[in-house]
């Protein structure tokens, strides 16, 4: 395009000028190169797809209900996707979720989005796990919400921590107005928050009159036969949880079908909000959703979707085991896609990532996951993308290079 002369940064709002672009979509380019081997893509592995019934599910839509799936629809979305959606918070233990109580969003972004949008003044203070999902910590940000960051271990966000900080804020007059959590095998770092964790962070939200945003889309992707320990904060505390899961994990990410529930008077402003966003999500996708769960195809599938991911977290967690440098160490995950790597402290992952791109294998870098701006010398790792070999290949390869051995 030709120069105009017009200088569009004076244009831009405040909030336009302040966005900076997200550090994983910007390595997107090099994980889809055909000689990489991807240990970036936090996405669902492509072989998991159920095409052939998808294909016949969304034929059978259109033609049985194209009038209305090709049309507009209401904002909070299809009542037969709503009612389902329903009996699948009852069955999380989410007991007390009635229909009007959940709004279909497009994707788990959408809610994210749209929760920080009604929530959040500028100025607000939202607190954040360390590390913490960049899709979240940008969607809190563009709301102008200032992030504190909260420690978290192998159990999860560190209760006296949180209680510390809420104190130290307050005690300066700022307005500590949220808790964002991903609860279960949470992104980037794989961590599960633990039983009696779950039960103090209610009790803190209800001390300190703090909604909790709980983001659980990994929810069904355990490799355990006990999922006791994954109640979700949402059937502890109802009325101070906004809970948001998603189908992009167990179905697909390109149905961009997802959902939040929260307590009547959130939702009646979150649908408004919504109405300026999109006026409502794709009727067609809603409608492939709902049948795909009316089908039975999204439960008969969950199975071997588990133990998909699970063995390719096994070649993970085996591969680091045989050839990490010693002073790293790693999470193990009980489900989802993810594995934390930190290396000794002196060796930053963002400046070895050129040398991995080099020897054909990328990852995450971790330091953006950090509102702290900590955690340079930690690392992202998907398990969910490559086969099992491949996994332990990459690793394998990433390894000699932290390692300082030649590749």
């Amino acid at each position: 395009m030709a120069e105009t002369g017009i200088e569009y940064e004076e244009l831009f709002s405040e909030l336009g000028r302040s966005m900076q672009p997200n550090a994983i979509r910007k390595l997107t380019p090099l994980i889809a190169r055909g000689d990489i081997i991807s240990l970036a893509a936090g996405a669902p592995s492509v072989e998991t797809f159920a095409l052939e019934e998808l294909s016949e599910i969304a034929f059978r839509v259109i033609r049985e209900q194209g009038r209305s799936a090709l049309q507009y629809g209401p904002t909070r979305g299809q009542a037969k996707l709503i009612q389902a959606i329903t009996e699948i918070m009852h069955a999380r233990g989410v007991e007390r979720t009635s229909p009007s109580e959940i709004v279909v969003t497009t994707g788990s972004q959408q809610g994210l989005d749209l929760v920080a949008r009604v929530l959040l003044d500028p100025g607000d203070i939202a607190l954040v796990e360390l590390p913490s999902y960049i899709g979240g910590i940008i969607a809190l940000r563009n709301a102008r919400a200032e992030l504190v960051g909260v420690r978290q271990d192998a159990g999860g966000i560190d209760i006296a921590d949180l209680i510390e900080k809420i104190a130290r804020l307050r005690a300066v007059g700022r307005r500590v107005k949220c808790v964002y959590t991903i609860p279960n095998f949470q992104n980037p770092s794989g961590v599960t928050l633990a039983s009696d964790r779950r039960h103090r962070l209610v009790e803190v939200a209800e001390e300190h009159g703090l909604i909790i945003i709980e983001d659980d889309p990994y929810y069904d992707l355990y490799f355990t036969d006990n999922r006791d320990g994954f109640t979700p904060l949402a059937a502890l505390e109802g009325s101070r949880v906004i809970y948001l899961s998603s189908f992009s994990k167990v179905l697909a990410p390109g149905l961009r079908t997802a959902w939040l529930a929260a307590p009547q008077p959130i939702v009646s402003k979150i649908e408004l909000a919504k109405e300026g966003a999109d006026l409502s999500s794709s009727m067609l996708d809603q409608a492939i959703a709902a049948e795909a769960l009316d089908s039975g195809l999204v439960e008969r599938r969950l199975p071997e979707l588990r133990a998909f991911y699970e063995k390719r977290c096994r070649a993970m967690l085996d591969a680091l085991a045989r050839h990490a440098p010693e002073g790293s160490q790693w999470t193990k995950p009980l489900g989802g896609f993810f594995v934390l790597m930190e290396l000794a402290a002196a060796r930053d992952a963002t400046e070895l990532l050129p040398r991995a791109i080099e020897n054909g294998v990328a990852y995450v870098p971790g330091q953006p996951f950090f509102v702290d701006d900590g955690g340079a010398n930690t690392l992202r790792l998907a398990f969910s993308k490559e086969s099992p070999e491949n996994i332990t290949e990459g690793i394998e390869r990433l390894c000699r290079i932290f390692s300082g051995a030649p590749s």
